[in-house]
């Protein structure tokens, strides 16, 4: 085992540093190589999709993605990503929902297998778009990078949840072999997803509210017993608890390893409530600011390392990881098969493509008002499918909803998909910063 973990590690450090090599010369995000690299790993057998150790390094990679994604943010400024994102993000699920519905059900006449494909390309990838940006450089990414996160992250959200309602009702209607049932039984199914993500986000709101903000809000500050007894709860529990207590008396090495905890915990707990690990890992890194290492007299350099070292363990090696596995889904059993699904794979490409764009970048232009050439981007950048969409294709594998041959399918779309984005939105990041420059002059 020690053998087959060790060459795992080495074909997968080749593949990052060929990638990285790949990046700096064309110019193009590293998280295509990525892709490219899993893809012909996996077919010359150099790597397997099945192996345990990738499966442990990805799903790190995603943890540590999303909590740093989050750290990148702020609670400030992601409310007002949601509140300039949620209708983007809301339209971006509905219409690709509908478009690869009808569309499978033409090619495949089979309700159930054409909800599962609407299900998993409805999510959007935080992960691809933020990475891709992360490699750009124009004048309005700060405006616009949340905007994109929160919209991606209300998608996945959404799809959750849909999944959440959805599977459970598939599974009964394949038993059943019959279309249909009451609106009582989807109620019922719906009751267990939706109340786990509102107990996630209570308990979520009150850890952030005890340990991690420094004043009562703006409602509690108000007059009353019950509100004055919260307040002085809360004051009491932050003096000896809060996050300047543990964060603000370490020195760096020491406060990255409790960031790697933070995320964890912040995982647990979405996945006690069976809700999305990323969702977890997010949000906590959304509630953790450099204020919180005040207590040290370099609190800001404390917090500025931190957050660098963390950043290159995500970013050149977890993360790339998890991309990498992305690639490995794309297992080709023969050529005949590959070319019976291709024609299908670049048909519900185009067809999402185009339904995502239309949501995401018309909702941008005309709800939230921001010029065509922001509208765009977003609407390229929203085009990435990765978490979401493999979690949703390999639970309704393992529920037998679709066959391998659909998961190839699903895989094949995605990746295209994926393979459009850096070099897209390159040139969008491109032209946007021409017509900023040129509204300047």
């Amino acid at each position: 085992m020690e053998m087959i973990t060790t060459h795992i590690l080495l074909y997968l450090l080749i593949i990052i540093i060929g990638s990285l090599w790949g990046s700096k010369k064309t110019g193009i995000a590293d998280v295509l190589f990525y892709l490219i690299g899993g893809l012909i790993a996996v077919n010359f057998h150099l790597l397997s999709p099945h192996s345990a150790t990738i499966e442990t390094f990805a799903f790190i990679g995603t943890i540590f993605l999303f909590f740093y994604l989050g750290l990148e943010e702020n609670l400030e400024g992601f409310a007002q990503g949601v509140k300039k994102g949620w209708k983007i993000a809301l339209a971006g699920v509905i219409l690709p929902f509908l478009m690869i519905y009808l569309i499978e059900y033409f090619f495949s006449g089979d309700t159930i297998k054409a909800i599962v494909f609407a299900m998993a390309f409805a999510p959007t990838s935080i992960g691809i778009a933020f990475l891709t940006l992360n490699t750009l450089s124009f004048s309005a990414k700060a405006k616009l990078q949340p905007i994109i996160v929160a919209a991606a992250l209300t998608d996945d959200v959404l799809s959750l949840i849909l999944w959440g309602v959805l599977g459970g009702v598939l599974v009964s209607l394949q038993a059943s072999s019959s279309l249909g049932i009451s609106l009582e039984a989807i109620a019922v199914l719906a009751l267990s997803p939706l109340s786990n993500f509102l107990f996630f986000s209570g308990v979520m709101v009150l850890i952030a509210y005890l340990f991690f903000l420094f004043n009562p809000t703006t409602s509690l500050k108000k007059s009353g017993t019950f509100l004055n007894l919260i307040t002085k709860t809360k004051n009491s529990i932050y003096s000896h608890l809060g996050a300047t207590q543990f964060l603000g008396k370490q020195e760096t090495n020491a406060a990255i390893i409790i960031m790697i905890f933070l995320a964890f915990l912040g995982s647990f707990i979405a996945e006690y409530f069976a809700t999305s690990v990323a969702l977890g890992a997010y949000f906590m890194g959304l509630i953790i600011n450099k204020d919180h290492f005040e207590n040290q007299n370099d609190g800001d350099k404390v917090f500025h390392e931190a957050i660098e070292k963390f950043r290159f363990l995500t970013l050149y090696f977890f993360a790339p990881i998890f991309f990498i596995s992305i690639g490995l889904q794309m297992e080709i059993g023969s050529f005949s098969l590959l070319l019976s699904v291709l024609f299908n794979a670049c048909i519900l490409a185009f067809v999402l493509f185009a339904a995502q764009f239309v949501a995401a970048a018309l909702t941008a232009y005309y709800i939230n008002k921001l010029p065509w050439h922001s509208a765009s981007l977003i609407g390229i950048a929203m085009q990435g499918r990765a978490e979401v969409t493999f979690l949703v294709a390999m639970a309704a594998l393992s529920m037998k909803l679709i066959t391998s041959a659909d998961l190839l399918l699903i895989s094949l779309t995605a990746f295209i998909l994926n393979l459009s984005v850096p070099f897209l939105l390159k040139i969008a990041g491109e032209y946007h910063e021409k017509k900023d420059q040129s509204s300047l002059l």
